[in-house]
């Protein structure tokens, strides 16, 4: 996405039906922009602070393995990200990375900060869902769920 950010024009569109529903989450929606980008849509709290953290990340992140967040609203509520081609099965990522389990996976030096580092939960990262295609390599999509997000909005105790 080379374009500038207009985010009144793209809402514009997007209350018109012109982007489509790439999926929903319990957070959010995402929407494919048809320009190599997604827009993350909060629906509640949890998505706010999905957006948030996603932005984080990607900010402070300096690997090849985050998709990069492109834009965040000032309120959390739209996020753009660089567009991912989907991944059907998990073992394509241990594939990619020559490695067996999801365990060696992350043992690997390029893996093992990520839990530590960013809060994210290892089980959530290990779903095909989280992740995607870019430039012919797996890059994680999904990664704003962290520990901190988990214990104050979906934990049920």
């Amino acid at each position: 996405m080379n374009d500038p950010i207009h985010l009144p024009d793209i809402l514009d569109r997007l209350s018109n039906g012109e982007y489509p529903l790439l999926g929903t989450g319990s957070g959010r929606k995402v929407y494919d922009l048809r320009n190599g980008s997604v827009l993350k849509a909060a629906k509640n709290a949890k998505g706010y602070a999905q957006n948030q953290v996603e932005y984080i990340i990607s900010e402070m992140d300096d690997s090849t393995l985050f998709a990069k967040v492109l834009f965040i609203s000032q309120d959390n509520h739209y996020l753009f990200m660089e567009k991912a081609g989907t991944i059907a099965d998990f073992s394509y990522v241990r594939d990619y990375f020559h490695v067996r389990t999801n365990k060696e996976l992350f043992q690997l030096n390029d893996f093992k900060y990520i839990p530590r580092k960013y809060n994210l939960l290892v089980t959530d990262l290990c779903r095909p869902v989280n992740w995607g295609i870019l430039h012919s390599r797996p890059v994680i999509i999904d990664y704003g769920f962290t520990g901190r997000i988990r214990r104050k909005y979906y934990s049920i105790f």
